[in-house]
């Protein structure tokens, strides 16, 4: 018969309460268990042990079918809280290693991480996994001999994403991929109503394609001293603060440039997006023919996340506009809005040979998928400016960018150039 949680204790307490009375009443008399005494003192030990483990394992069995089922997510885990040791690291330690030719403690630690996460890649320098991109480090921990001690900066990704304009203005970004991901694109759907009685049916027009992100090599190039590895705290903040400029100027300019392609790189997303006729400049004219562009495709800013990207030039031709509009609400340059889009600048747009004198993007960024695949390859080269006291770090990451739909009746996206 089956016994619930609360039957098994009854029985495990009666057990203990029995061999708590033979064992009194043997001390009242003031001597040992008899033999029978003692063959019913094992039983209820046996029974009380027995009842303990049943009512234990019947408890866990009934906390696990409570725990709610937790959706699989691309979030990244929060380091930070989660793993105390991560902490210890920095970049500095990092480069250091590589400088050094020797890996010890939490960087070597790193550097088998960074090979698990990504088998197929091959590291020539000191390896550092996706997961120590996301993290924090600690200025409250003793800093080991030697090396910089961690100080309190903002991830490495975090200082990435703030450094790309299409990720500011809602492009979707992935970090720590390990391998090609596909991305299915369903479109062409349509609705419509038919009599409650039957009759004809909807035609069914949809269709699913998708976009498969892939790793291109990016290289950047540091020079430091030894001295600066070891001596400065704040040096942390700015190696992680400098590589990831230096990351995310390349790999925008490589996205947003006027040329299809980028030998070796991703191609580029300005490219591929509807081109506005400008006449002679951009006007106000301009950027509403862009957004009835976009809505006219079905696009929902409701769903979306609508902005434009601007130049230099074309951001000085905006203020130009709006010169005597202001209060008519067609640009608000304290909350960095026109026609109540968010706006954001880059001079990495529309470049090619000869950089345009304007350039603007308006469209559906939630449309654009970035992405960084593994970790970073710190390769250290002491030769080349080793007359200089310098040592050259060379910083190896992998990224792509691709924006969903592109199609002909379908972009997601629309350019304006002046050149």
């Amino acid at each position: 018969m089956k016994k619930t949680i609360k039957q098994l204790k009854d029985s495990k307490n009666l057990a203990l309460n029995t061999m708590q009375n033979l064992i009194d009443n043997a001390e009242t008399e003031d001597r040992n268990l008899s033999t029978d005494e003692q063959n019913a003192w094992n039983e209820a030990e046996t029974t009380a042990t027995d009842m303990t483990a049943r009512v234990d394992r019947l408890e866990r069995s009934m906390n696990l079918t409570k725990t709610p089922v937790v959706p699989v997510t691309f979030e990244t885990q929060n380091v930070a809280k989660t793993d105390k040791d991560l902490k210890r690291f920095s970049f500095s330690a990092a480069c250091q290693a590589a400088y050094n030719g020797q890996m010890d403690g939490i960087v070597a630690e790193m550097h088998s991480e960074a090979r698990n996460e990504n088998k197929s890649r091959l590291f020539r320098g000191v390896g550092i996994p996706s997961i120590a991109l996301e993290h924090r480090a600690s200025q409250d921990l003793p800093a080991a001999a030697g090396n910089v001690r961690p100080t309190d900066v903002s991830s490495f990704i975090d200082q990435l994403q703030a450094n790309l304009v299409m990720v500011q203005a809602g492009a979707n970004f992935y970090s720590g991929i390990t391998a090609d991901r596909k991305f299915p694109i369903i479109g062409g759907i349509t609705s419509g109503f038919i009599a409650e009685g039957g009759g004809s049916g909807q035609t069914a027009t949809g269709n699913i394609d998708e976009i498969t992100l892939s790793p291109n090599k990016l290289i950047s190039v540091v020079s430091m001293s030894a001295e600066m590895m070891t001596q400065n705290a704040s040096a942390e903040a700015a190696l992680q603060r400098n590589m990831a400029r230096s990351i995310s100027a390349s790999w925008e300019k490589a996205l947003l440039q006027n040329d299809a392609t980028t030998p070796s790189g991703p191609n580029s997303i300005f490219n591929t997006a509807d081109a506005l006729t400008i006449a002679a400049s951009i006007t106000k004219a301009e950027l509403f023919a862009a957004e009835k562009n976009i809505l006219a495709k079905n696009f929902n800013p409701a769903s979306g996340n609508f902005a434009y990207i601007f130049n230099a030039g074309g951001l000085a031709k905006l203020k130009e506009e709006a010169g005597v509009d202001y209060v008519q609400a067609y640009a608000d340059f304290a909350s960095k809005t026109v026609n109540g889009y968010p706006y954001f600048v880059t001079q990495n747009l529309g470049t090619d040979d000869t950089d345009p004198s304007e350039a603007m993007m308006f469209g559906d960024y939630s449309d654009v998928h970035l992405a960084t695949f593994g970790g970073l390859d710190i390769i250290s080269d002491r030769y080349t400016d080793a007359a200089k006291g310098l040592s050259r770090l060379v910083i190896v990451s992998l990224v792509d960018g691709k924006v969903a739909r592109k199609t002909a009746t379908l972009t997601s996206l629309v350019k304006g150039v002046v050149a």
